[in-house]
C-alpha cells in the first residue's frame, strides 16, 4: 500500500500497556503491526518493568511509540497512551494477547455509526489450550452471552467485553474521564458501564484475538473482589431513580454473589461459598438461589 492510499486509512492508535511482559510482548506488537488494516499508531507504556521488557521495545524503535513510566499501574499507563495519541480511533490491546490480521479492518468495515466496538475472542493459557483451526478452541460466546446495542441492562450483571477487543473514538473516551487510577481492577468494567449509560455498542461476532487467561481464581482472590465488585455496580447505577436503582442491585448483587460462591466452592472455602450463596438467595429468593445455597450446604458437609 503506497503513502498516499495509506492515509486515506482512518488512523487507529493501539494502546498497549507492558509491565514485566518480555515473556509475550514481542508476539503482542508484531500482531499489531501486521494488521491489514496498515494506517495505525502503536504506543507501548513500559510501567516500570524490571525484566527485558524495556530492550525487547527498543528493538522496534522505528515501529512503535514506546513510553516509559514509573510503575503506576495499567490504568495510569493506558490513560498516558490516551493522552498521547494522534488517532481518531483508539484500540487496547494488552502485552499478552494476540489479534488476528483483520481485526481492525473488519470493525472498521462495519461500525456505521457506532462509536465503539468489540468482537468476540478465544481464551487461551494454562486452562484454555488452543490450537490454530481446532473446533475445540474456547471462545469467550462459549462462557458469555455477547450482545449489541443498548447493552447497560447486560453490561450491569457481566462485564463480557474484552479490553483487548475494543476499538473507540478517542472524543468518547476522552468525554468519560478515561481509567480510574483508584480502582485496582475492574477498572474496564466500570468505564464500559459509564459509556453504555449514553452509547449504543456494536459487536462484531467473529474471533479476532486470541486473550490469554491465566489459572488461580482462588478464594483469596474472590474474596479481594466481591467488595470492588458489589461496589462498581453501585456506581454504575448512582444516578438512577430510586426504583431503578434498586431494581439493577437487586438482580446485579445477586449475580455477583453466586458467582463469587461457585468460585469458594471450587477452592473448598465452604464458609465463604454458603454465606455468598445465602445472600444472592436474600436477595432474590427464587429455585435456582436455593438450589445453589443448598448446594453449597451439601458440599460442605460432604
Amino acid at each position: 500500500m503506497s503513502t498516499q492510499e495509506k492515509s486515506t486509512l482512518p488512523l487507529v492508535s493501539v494502546i498497549m500497556p507492558a509491565y514485566n511482559a518480555a515473556r509475550f510482548v514481542r508476539a503482542s506488537i508484531d500482531a499489531v503491526l501486521s494488521q491489514s488494516h496498515s494506517n495505525v499508531e502503536l504506543i507501548v507504556i513500559n510501567d516500570g518493568s524490571s525484566d527485558e521488557t524495556p530492550n525487547i521495545l527498543a528493538e522496534y524503535s522505528d515501529k512503535i511509540i514506546a513510553i516509559n513510566i514509573d510503575n503506576s499501574g495499567v490504568s495510569a499507563a493506558r490513560n498516558i497512551g490516551i493522552a498521547n495519541a494522534k488517532g481518531e480511533w483508539l484500540a487496547f490491546c494488552d502485552a499478552d494477547d494476540i489479534w488476528f490480521k483483520d481485526k481492525l479492518a473488519q470493525q472498521l468495515g462495519s461500525i456505521n455509526d457506532n462509536v465503539w466496538s468489540y468482537t468476540d475472542s478465544f481464551y487461551f493459557g494454562e486452562d484454555y489450550p488452543y490450537a490454530d483451526d481446532s473446533p475445540t478452541n474456547t471462545k469467550r460466546s462459549d462462557l458469555s452471552n455477547l450482545y449489541s446495542g443498548k447493552v447497560f441492562d447486560h453490561l450491569i450483571l457481566e462485564n463480557f467485553i474484552t479490553t483487548s477487543s475494543l476499538l473507540i473514538k478517542k472524543s468518547v473516551l476522552e468525554k468519560f474521564g478515561g481509567f480510574d487510577k483508584n480502582l485496582s481492577s475492574m477498572e474496564d468494567w466500570s468505564l464500559w458501564l459509564n459509556i453504555a449509560t449514553e452509547y449504543p455498542i456494536a459487536l462484531v461476532p467473529q474471533t479476532l484475538l486470541k486473550y490469554r487467561v491465566y489459572s488461580g481464581s482462588t478464594s483469596r482472590k474472590a474474596r479481594e473482589a466481591l467488595p470492588l465488585h458489589l461496589s462498581v455496580i453501585d456506581n454504575a447505577i448512582a444516578g438512577l431513580t430510586i426504583e431503578k436503582r434498586d431494581q439493577y442491585k437487586k438482580f446485579a448483587h445477586r449475580k455477583s454473589y453466586t458467582i463469587t460462591s461457585y468460585i469458594a466452592e471450587q477452592a473448598n472455602d465452604y464458609p465463604f461459598a454458603i454465606y455468598c450463596a445465602w445472600k444472592a438467595l436474600l436477595l432474590s429468593p427464587s429455585i435456582s438461589t436455593l438450589k445453589r445455597f443448598l448446594a453449597t450446604l451439601v458440599g460442605r458437609f460432604r
